[in-house]
C-alpha cells in the first residue's frame, strides 16, 4: 500500500510538472501583499483553447465589483501592476509571474495562494478590503430587492468585529465589540450623523440617497435598532435601508430590505 501511495504521488508530481504555468493558473486564488495578512483580491479562472477567463472579485471605492474577463494565456491579471489602481482593466496585464505549487508569484511584491472554491472563501470574500470582518445575512432566494447597476446614488456602510490586523495597530478598540466602517474609518453609532450629512453635502445629493448596509449576521439585534433609529432620526425612511445578503449554497448575492425584528 505505502510502494502504491508512493507511486500515485509520483506520477501526480509528475503530471504537474507538465502543465504550463498557465494551465496551472486555473483554480480560485486569494491575492496578497508581502507584509500582509489580509488578501486584497480574488481570481477565479478558467481555462479555453487560446484564453484563460477571469472573475475578479474586488473591493474598490465603496463598492463590490463581479466581472468576467478573457486575457490571452501567456498573460495574468494584478490590479496593482506600477501601483496603478483599477482604472482601465486592460492595463494590467503581466506576463512576468511565475507558478510554484499553491502560489504564483508577480513581480516583487504580489502573491496568490490557491484556495478551495467553497463556502468559506465565498464569504470570506466579502471582508475584502474592509477594516471590520463580515459574514453576510443568509437567505435561500436567488433574486434580491435592490439593483446596484441601476442605482449608482448609494452610500456603504459596514458593520462587524474588527479584523486581527485592524487591532494590532490600536489598543483602543475592543475584540468583542461590533464597530461601524465609515469610508476607512473605524466609527461608532454616534458618528453617523456627521457621516452622512459630509458625505450628502460632497455628493451635492438629496436624502434619497440610498444606505446599503454590509452588516455582519451576529450583529446584535439591539445593536442595529439603535443604528436604524439614528439613520431614520436623520432623515432617511426604511425603504431607504438596504442589507447585503447572501446564499451561500449558490454563491450568489444582493441587498434586501430586512427588518431588526427578524434579526436575532
Amino acid at each position: 500500500m505505502d510502494g502504491l501511495k508512493i507511486l500515485l504521488t509520483t506520477i501526480t508530481i509528475s503530471l504537474l510538472s507538465c502543465q504550463s504555468k498557465e494551465e496551472k493558473l486555473i483554480g480560485h486564488w486569494h491575492e496578497f501583499e508581502k507584509g500582509s495578512d489580509d488578501f486584497i483580491c480574488c481570481h477565479t479562472i478558467t481555462d479555453s483553447m487560446y484564453t484563460i477567463t477571469m472573475n475578479v472579485f474586488d473591493f474598490m471605492a465603496d463598492s463590490i465589483l463581479k466581472r468576467g474577463i478573457d486575457i490571452q494565456k501567456n498573460e495574468v491579471f494584478t490590479p496593482q501592476k506600477k501601483g496603478a489602481f483599477g482604472y482601465d482593466i486592460n492595463d494590467f496585464f503581466t506576463s512576468d509571474f511565475s507558478v510554484k505549487e499553491n502560489k504564483v508569484f508577480i513581480e516583487d511584491f504580489i502573491y496568490w495562494v490557491k484556495q478551495k472554491d467553497d463556502t468559506s472563501t465565498f464569504i470570506s470574500h466579502f471582508s475584502l478590503g474592509l477594516l471590520v470582518d463580515i459574514h453576510p445575512f443568509e437567505t435561500n432566494q436567488t433574486k434580491f430587492n435592490f439593483d446596484l447597476k441601476q442605482n449608482s446614488n448609494v452610500i456603504f456602510i459596514a458593520i462587524g468585529k474588527l479584523k486581527k490586523s485592524t487591532l494590532q495597530h490600536s489598543n483602543k478598540y475592543n475584540l468583542d465589540d461590533y464597530y461601524l466602517q465609515l469610508n476607512d474609518k473605524i466609527s461608532d453609532i454616534k458618528d453617523l450623523k456627521e457621516f452622512i450629512f459630509y458625505e450628502l453635502l460632497e455628493r451635492n445629493e438629496g436624502s434619497q440617497t440610498t444606505l446599503l448596509i454590509n452588516a455582519d449576521k451576529n450583529v446584535p439585534k439591539a445593536f442595529l435598532s439603535k443604528f436604524e433609529t439614528e439613520i431614520l432620526n436623520n432623515g432617511y425612511q426604511k425603504n431607504q435601508i438596504y442589507y447585503l445578503t447572501i446564499n451561500p449554497t449558490k454563491k450568489v448575492y444582493g441587498y434586501n430590505r430586512i427588518r431588526t425584528s427578524i434579526i436575532k
